[in-house]
């Protein structure tokens, strides 16, 4: 019902509305003009990348700041950016970088090598910064070695192979002498002191003219609940052909919306250049290409993995605590989520099911777990009498109980404001239904309900979805039993946490695979990480949908890409000029 709305609410509105008639494009001067795109949701909850734990906040304080190396769009080989060169050594235990020496930030001052230094060591190793981004770089518990050789080269070194790290050596670069000035300014000391400070640096009520930066744009300001902008840093180092300094664009304006519906709306009445198509507007958006003037492209098979969950940690109260913590109940629960449903109804047929940990798209995924199993209400019942559970009729209503004769009932949580996530939260409780489970839909603000979770508290279930990628050990801040992001169990919100055998098994098996640079000795180890997940489902993974987007064809620098998307390099994207 609610995706038939949606379709008619946009039919009524293209009928009443008028397209906007293409000018002839001027091919000279790419300089200038603000990039306008939507923004799901609200404000960030942070432009410090070093301490954000959402997508929001990373991806705005990504654009803020860069890093020594990063992956080429195209091959996702590692290239030099802050680096001119980087060498590997002790086959792979040390990599020496030297350092451009034409690179600084936004207030001119230089990028140097005691940046990168005191980003390492400083703010991840000693914990100035509580960071998830700490988990990932670990490798048996040790941080790796990082320090200065000279003026223009930094040397990283850890004690074992670790096949990832080449990678993450292009984590942001933090300004240290910026940093200094602002723990200067509060007087804070003490490592509590500044730890606690740090949370608050680049928190989004701070004035935009303190925020330096060391991308292709600085910020110039928020307008709460509204948008946020971005405007172009004149000293960013990347040059055009001709010896001009980039980004072309003067700025870009993330303009917030409330959903993907409501973007749609924006881009056909040209108050955004490009949006993301869901699967529910893929046919309708791409019949309007030639009277809007954009191009629709279909990026493939998404990185990202939606899924459900139950918060198995010490904060549940009884006797939902014993229930998801059965690892047949969660089985059982998998077993009677119609994946089908949710690939025709809530991505119109363009995505597959989802089984496995590793995305689809990744070279990693296990074969064998991603083919899945096909929905069983059967099996389901059955793997729940297994375990005490008793399915009963009263009313004409199918109840489950458990073997105390508590119904079993529980809140499902999601973010408000997707229409996806909240359809398939639709789906899961009409599934769950079926089976005698009550589960009472709760919608929140993003960022309100990101908190719960990171808490690990004030929450039952959930259903979101993580972005991926190729890099398995990209999600050992989820999978690492000590991990911030371990959303179904945060460790670091409990008093003695419970650390389960299996969750064990998987931190042996994360610090087992990076040892090997070759990834066909390392893939056995991720195929046996993706077993353990399937066979405990601490998430229970659902859907894989494809990735596609809808690009103004008056904005140039958008080329289609494998690992990039659409826009790899923000400092080349352009408005194209029209003759008046």
């Amino acid at each position: 019902m609610l995706r038939k709305l949606i379709s008619f609410v946009l039919i009524v509105f293209l009928f009443c509305s008028c397209a906007p008639k293409p000018k002839s494009l001027d091919p000279n001067s790419k300089f200038g003009g603000i990039l306008k795109t939507p923004h799901i949701g609200a404000d960030p909850k942070t432009l410090n990348p070093w301490t954000a734990d959402d997508a929001s906040s990373a991806n705005f304080g990504g654009i803020l700041f860069e890093g020594l190396v990063r992956n080429n769009p195209d091959s996702n080989k590692l290239e030099n950016h802050f680096a001119s060169e980087f060498k590997v050594f002790d086959g792979g235990k040390r990599i020496r970088v030297t350092m451009r020496d034409d690179v600084t930030w936004s207030d001119g001052v230089p990028i140097t090598v005691d940046d990168v230094v005191y980003t390492w060591n400083t703010l991840l190793r000693d914990r100035i910064a509580t960071s998830s981004l700490r988990d990932i770089l670990e490798i048996d518990g040790e941080f790796p070695e990082v320090y200065k050789v000279s003026d223009n080269q930094v040397e990283f070194k850890t004690k074992k192979v670790f096949a990832p790290f080449k990678e993450y050596i292009g984590i942001q670069i933090a300004p240290k002498h910026d940093i200094e000035r602002y723990f200067k300014e509060l007087g804070v000391e003490n490592f509590e002191e500044k730890q606690k400070a740090f949370s608050n640096y680049l928190n989004i009520n701070t004035e935009p003219e303190k925020i330096i930066s060391s991308g292709p744009f600085k910020l110039k300001k928020i307008h709460h609940g509204e948008r946020l902008e971005m405007e172009r840093n004149p000293r960013y180092f990347i040059k055009n052909e001709n010896g001009k300094n980039l980004p072309y664009l003067d700025g870009i304006s993330y303009i917030y919306v409330q959903d993907n519906t409501a973007s749609v709306f924006k881009f056909l009445a040209v108050e955004v250049h490009s949006i993301t198509v869901t699967a529910q507007n893929a046919a309708l958006i791409k019949s309007l290409e030639k009277k809007y003037d954009f191009t629709m492209y279909d990026l493939g098979a998404s990185t990202g993995t939606n899924f459900m969950w139950f918060n198995l940690s010490k904060n549940v109260q009884e006797p939902h605590y014993s229930w998801f913590n059965n690892r047949i109940f969660r089985r059982a629960i998998s077993y009677a989520i119609d994946r089908d449903s949710v690939i025709n109804n809530v991505f119109q047929g363009l995505g597959k099911p989802l089984f496995t940990a590793e995305s689809l798209r990744s070279p990693y995924v296990n074969m064998e777990i991603a083919k899945g199993f096909k929905r069983d209400l059967k099996k389901s019942l059955a793997l729940l009498e297994s375990v005490g559970f008793q399915l009963k009729e009263e009313d004409g209503e199918k109840i489950l109980y458990d073997k105390n004769q508590n119904r079993v009932e529980f809140s499902l949580f999601t973010n408000a404001g997707n229409p996806e996530r909240e359809l398939i939260a639709v789906i899961v409780v009409d599934n769950l239904k079926e089976i005698g489970i009550k589960a009472n839909l709760k919608l929140l603000e993003f960022n309100n309900f990101v908190g719960r979770v990171m808490q690990g508290k004030d929450y039952q279930a959930g259903i979101l979805s993580l972005t991926g990628g190729n890099e398995p050990n990209g999600g050992a801040n989820v999978w690492s039993s000590k991990g911030r992001l371990h959303m179904f169990d945060v460790k670091a919100t409990q008093d003695d946490p419970i650390i389960r055998t299996w969750e064990k098994e998987v931190d042996e098996l994360f610090t087992k695979a990076v040892q090997f640079l070759d990834k066909e000795q390392r893939k056995p180890y991720y195929d046996k990480f993706q077993e353990i997940i399937a066979r405990e489902n601490p998430l229970i993974y659902v859907a894989s949908p494809n990735t596609q987007s809808a690009v103004s064809n008056h904005i140039g620098g958008v080329r289609k890409t494998k690992y990039g998307g659409l826009m790899p390099y923000l400092y080349e994207v352009y408005i194209k000029r029209t003759n008046s």
